[in-house]
């Protein structure tokens, strides 16, 4: 009957709020590095809108709760006193652990979440060309993302 009473736009909107994640994914994190790298560039350089591109090595990852249990069965026949045949069964069998939500939902507990993780940025500056000012960008990219200097590439426009 409940369902009944909910209009098909309601229903959607239900639906897509149980299957958010707790997490943004891989592309709204993105948007908001580049967007704080973006604000970095331009707080060096005093330009409005400098080229700044992202590259992940991994989308992210997330634990969940698990529970293990094993069993183990062994059957051994014997002959007289000699053993004339032995079997051994096992199950292994992994269960998530679920929990409730304040609105009656279930979802996997969760253990830990890790971010994606950056491969590389790419910036493209208008003072990208003079020394000082690439090697400041570049150190300020390298500190906030904890990245090599191999991962950071700055240049100036051709």
């Amino acid at each position: 009957m409940l369902a009944l009473s909910l209009s098909p736009k309601e229903k959607k909107e239900e639906e897509e709020a149980a299957a958010e994640p707790d997490m943004p994914d891989a592309s709204v994190y993105m948007e908001s590095v580049t967007a704080e790298l973006r604000g970095i560039v331009s707080a060096i350089t005093g330009e409005n809108d400098p080229h700044v591109t992202l590259t992940l090595e991994s989308m992210g990852k997330t634990v969940y709760a698990v529970e293990d249990s094993r069993s183990e069965k062994n059957s051994e026949e014997f002959s007289g006193e000699a053993v004339n045949r032995t079997q051994k069964d096992g199950n292994a069998e992994r269960t998530y652990l679920v929990v409730r939500d304040a609105n009656g939902g279930e979802k996997a507990l969760i253990v830990s979440q890790n971010a994606p993780e950056i491969r590389g940025v790419a910036i493209v500056s208008a003072r990208g060309n003079e020394a000082v000012i690439r090697e400041r960008i570049t150190e300020a990219v390298r500190t906030v993302l904890n990245l090599s200097a191999t991962q950071v590439f700055v240049t100036g426009p051709s």
